[in-house]
């Protein structure tokens, strides 16, 4: 199969399949309320992880990104946005 093959494939079926287990972001909240909120969804059952971001100006981090994989994306949001209310 040639690559003139292989994208017409990929474009006849509107692109490749979306792989569940892919870590999507869910939110940036303030660095320090980062590690406790992904404990928090790593303790509801998700597998949640982050990491700081940094300001490339000031070169601090001052913010927490969160991310999931994608299968768990929609009700991570859900509690995330729960945790942000309270």
């Amino acid at each position: 199969m040639g690559l003139r093959d292989s994208f017409f494939r990929l474009l006849s079926k509107g692109g490749p399949p979306e792989d569940p287990d892919e870590p999507v972001e869910i939110g940036v909240i303030p660095l320090a309320v980062g590690p406790m909120t992904v404990e928090t969804l790593r303790n509801a059952g998700f597998n949640a992880v982050g990491a700081p971001t940094y300001n490339i100006i000031s070169e601090v981090a001052n913010r927490y990104r969160i991310l999931v994989p994608r299968s768990e994306a929609a009700d991570a949001t859900r509690l995330l946005d729960e945790l942000r209310s309270a």
